[in-house]
Formats: C-alpha cells, structure tokens, sequence
C-alpha cells in the first residue's frame, strides 16, 4: 500500500512550493524595496542630467551604489530559512550585485556607476539584474 504522499505526489509539492514561497517572501520584500529605491533613484539620476546638476548627478548615482552594497546584510537574517541552494543562488547574486557597486564607488567611476545591473545590448524599460532575480525567485 502506498503512503498517503504516494497517492497525493501533486498536493505534497503544492505544500512543499507554498512553504518554499513564505519563507521567500522576506526576501523577496527586501528585495523588491531596494529595486524600487534604485528605479527611483535613477529617475533622479535622469531629471539631476536634465538640470545639468552635476553634483546631484554623482550623488544619486552613488546612493544607488550604496544599496547594492548594503543588500547582502540587509539579506543575511531573512535568507537564514530559505532552501540551501536557493539562499546559496541568491547570496551569490547579492554579492556580485555588491562587490561590483563597491569596486565603482570606490574607483569613482561615474560610468561605471550609471551602467550597475544592466547590459550594454539592455534597452530603455528592460529590467535590470535585480529585477531579474527577484523573477527568478518568485517562479522558483
């Protein structure tokens, strides 16, 4: 006789991916504050180029820098019950995300800072890498 998880493969999964999905949520919160801070921030960005302000410029293209670098900690307590090769995916992500904004902040790389998450073939809309994982996570 089978168990009652061999009779039911479909509902046990069903239990598995909601489970799997709540304890996601935190960091999918998290993550999905920072990608509409840094959206926000490049908007700022865009009106400090139209103004010809410089300095406003520099200063929100640094701001966003700084979120990147502070996601992983930001991450650490709410990836602590996720699925060990998920947190793993995501803790790596987070981390290039990070290491990479550190390397322009600290380069002052004013490009290289404009450029952070996105790819020399994106287009004006597509999501950048942030937005990107956080699709992956919420279809995992």
């Amino acid at each position: 006789m089978k168990s009652p998880e061999q009779n039911y493969p479909q509902e046990d999964k069903m239990e598995k991916s909601v489970e799997g999905k709540e304890t996601l949520q935190p960091v999918v919160q998290i993550l999905k504050e920072t990608a509409e801070k840094f959206r926000s921030l490049d908007h700022e960005v865009n009106m400090s180029i139209a103004k010809k302000d410089a300095e406003g410029y520099k200063q929100k293209l640094q701001e966003r820098a700084q979120l990147l670098v502070a996601l992983p900690s930001q991450l650490e307590s709410a990836l602590s019950n996720v699925d060990p090769q998920l947190k793993q995916k995501i803790e790596y992500e987070v981390q290039l995300f990070a290491t990479e904004a550190q390397k322009q902040l600290e380069g002052e790389n004013l490009f290289g800072l404009g450029v952070l998450l996105i790819h020399r073939d994106d287009k004006i809309g597509d999501k950048n890498d942030l937005e990107k994982l956080i699709d992956h996570i919420e279809n995992e």
